[in-house]
């Protein structure tokens, strides 16, 4: 009777030290990657490259600077916390801040979802782990239309998430972040178009570095061998650097 009461007592502390592990492993789910507080703020360098056919310039290039703070929250319909963010830009950070949108963003059924200019996207899924996809822009039609210098463009045609690497230390805008999750929203490219978009967001920031590079041509043959940045008609490439927070 001793022995068997003995090998239950062993099999019991082995199951729970094998348990142990995964339990703490799946607790982390990577929430503090999307930090939603009032009060927060990010303010981010601008940098854009704009081609427009129309204009005196194909290219004309810029650099500005922008401010996102969350200011209010409330609960929806689903009973879910919405956060209220106001952006602010300027032109030189000699310059007052002057509003330039609203956004919302929230962390719903494990989905961290952001509205900005009627389009809800899926930002990132919980758990964080490296090589999840998902649709992040399932919430409306891919081949919703932009407009760039006059020009439409679909800007989000063929975009697909995934999650391709987390836990990375990166130095972003002169600052080093311990742990950095890097998603790409959209990888692909034809002969006359590229749609190419990847976010990083770092623990209890939040997002620190974007970029994205939507290009239309129709330069083919007398474009061969060309680079996007050389042959590219309409679109634009933006990079999003983080250079303040608190």
């Amino acid at each position: 009777m001793r022995f068997r009461i003995s090998i239950l007592i062993f099999a019991l502390a082995l199951l729970a030290a094998c348990k142990t592990e995964p339990d703490d492993f799946d607790r982390d789910f990577g929430y503090d990657y999307y930090p939603l507080e009032i009060g927060q703020f990010l303010t981010y360098r601008m940098d854009s490259t704009i081609y427009d056919p129309t204009g005196d310039s194909l290219v004309s290039q810029s650099t500005s600077f922008l401010k996102e703070i969350v200011v209010d929250s409330f609960t929806d319909l689903t009973g879910s916390t919405v956060f209220r963010i106001e952006q602010y830009q300027r032109a030189v950070d000699s310059l007052p801040w002057s509003i330039k949108k609203v956004v919302t963003a929230s962390v719903t059924d494990n989905q961290a979802q952001r509205v900005e200019d009627n389009l809800r996207f899926i930002k990132l899924t919980f758990p964080v782990r490296e090589n999840v996809s998902w649709d992040g822009n399932v919430f409306f039609d891919s081949g919703t239309k932009v407009t760039v210098a006059g020009e439409t463009l679909e800007m989000f045609k063929s975009w697909s998430y995934r999650i391709l690497q987390a836990g990375q230390p990166e130095t972003i805008g002169g600052d080093s972040f311990p742990d950095v999750v890097t998603i790409q929203n959209a990888d692909s490219e034809n002969l006359i178009e590229l749609r190419q978009a990847h976010e990083k967001y770092a623990r209890d920031v939040g997002l620190v570095y974007r970029e994205l590079w939507i290009l239309d041509t129709q330069c083919i043959e007398d474009c061969i061998g060309m680079n996007w940045e050389e042959k590219a008609e309409k679109g634009f490439i933006l990079k999003q650097t983080l250079i303040d927070h608190n």
